[in-house]
């Protein structure tokens, strides 16, 4: 994969397109367009997003259901 702002290759290693999303991000934001930046600003809040969920989803355990007592009506 080839960064089309400064030509830099990107190794084929586990997950290229995260190594040129954070590239892009440090070096290149303020050359993208308006839509671009906004594309962009997306897809960080979702890779944040799932980066928190996988965090949360190690210290809580497995499953995806969660019981809390406090919001029970019982």
């Amino acid at each position: 994969m080839k960064c089309k702002y400064c030509q830099k290759n990107f190794e084929d290693n586990d997950n290229p397109v995260l190594d040129y999303f954070y590239h892009v991000d440090i070096n290149h934001y303020d050359s993208l367009s308006g839509d671009e930046k906004i594309m962009h600003d997306i897809r960080k809040k979702m890779i944040k997003s799932k980066i928190d969920y996988d965090v949360h989803k190690k210290t809580t355990g497995d499953s995806d259901l969660i019981f809390n007592a406090q919001n029970s009506d019982i």
